[in-house]
């Protein structure tokens, strides 16, 4: 029988205690915990929280905080409910607590600025009458976020407005019908605007204005005065009287009725009364837009007469009297 030396005695008993300590360690005590965690479902998870959490992976040890409001849960906590599922962690990190988040959807900030609107419209209606109030955020609305499954809305539970500065504060709820629904403050200014027509593209004098040509942007009241075009009516179908630039309000004294007839041009005039209608042509002294009174001169008789444009070099006298008639000087 071939006896070992001490060395070689030595040695096969250093092995021995690896082998030990290696396969003493089991899967779940090789687990990392980690120090930030986010999620998905209603529950945080030994398997959410551990690298590798083993068997004990589905074991829930808190409910998930809502989307935009991160929680903490302590490691204490952590370590009592992973040992007692067969998780021999230790914590050679040296954390406190883990932070928790869950991931959701950001609420559209379309549905945020109408919802506090309408509240700051409630508290104070002096504003709201001066046009729609527009919500601009400086705080808290980027937080504002719902799950996958859940219907995007929010609720106004209390608003403060100072009326001289327009500053809001708001606490809000979301979802805005949900038991489980959280809290958030945010904060902003709010002012009314107005929707006003301004040009999509720089036009000229000449240049007719159509539908195609207007859009609409809102801007503050304050920036709106008197003569601001504030009705496409006046606006389509018009031409600029000098160059103007897209995205900018439009004065009305900016734009004309496009001019039907030109100075000078021979005009086409009719004149109806009852089943008798007469027609002469004459020249035109003046421009004219549609629906303007201008003055025309008969070559011929070198006469003038004031008639109503009805189109491109087309006049009418309207019945309602004699023709007026005098001598060209």
């Amino acid at each position: 029988m071939t006896r070992l030396s001490f060395s070689q005695n030595w040695t096969l008993f250093n092995v021995i205690i690896a082998l030990w300590v290696l396969f003493s360690l089991t899967q779940a005590e090789a687990a990392v915990l980690r120090p930030h965690v986010s999620v998905t479902g209603d529950t945080v998870t030994l398997g959410d929280l551990f690298d590798d959490a083993g068997t004990a992976s589905d074991i829930v040890i808190a409910s998930a905080p809502r989307p935009g409001a991160p929680t903490a849960i302590s490691v204490s906590r952590i370590s009592q409910v992973a040992r007692r599922n067969g998780i021999a962690w230790r914590n050679t990190q040296g954390l406190t607590r883990i932070v928790v988040s869950r991931s959701g959807i950001p609420l559209a900030p379309e549905i945020t600025r109408a919802a506090l609107a309408e509240a700051i419209a409630e508290e104070a209606p002096t504003v709201a009458a001066k046009g729609l109030i527009e919500v601009v955020f400086t705080s808290g609305a980027d937080r504002l976020m719902v799950t996958d499954d859940e219907i995007p809305s929010l609720a106004v539970e209390q608003v403060a407005f100072d009326n001289r500065s327009g500053r809001f504060r708001a606490i809000v709820r979301v979802p805005a019908n949900a038991e489980n629904a959280q809290r958030f403050r945010v904060s902003g200014r709010a002012y009314p605007a107005l929707d006003i027509p301004v040009l999509t593209r720089r036009m000229s004098p000449g240049d007719e204005i159509t539908d195609a040509d207007v859009d609409w942007v809102r801007i503050p009241a304050t920036r709106v005065s008197q003569n601001i075009i504030d009705d496409t009516s006046h606006l389509i179908g018009f031409t600029p009287r000098r160059s103007l630039r897209p995205g900018e309000p439009v004065r009305s004294s900016d734009v004309e009725p496009p001019r039907l007839v030109e100075k000078g041009s021979i005009v086409s005039v009719t004149y109806r009364l009852a089943n008798m209608s007469l027609s002469t042509r004459g020249r035109a002294l003046e421009d004219g837009a549609l629906g303007e009174i201008i003055k025309i001169v008969n070559p011929r008789s070198h006469r003038t007469i004031e008639v109503e444009v009805t189109g491109a070099n087309q006049a009418q006298v309207a019945p309602i009297g004699p023709i007026r008639v005098s001598s060209l000087k």
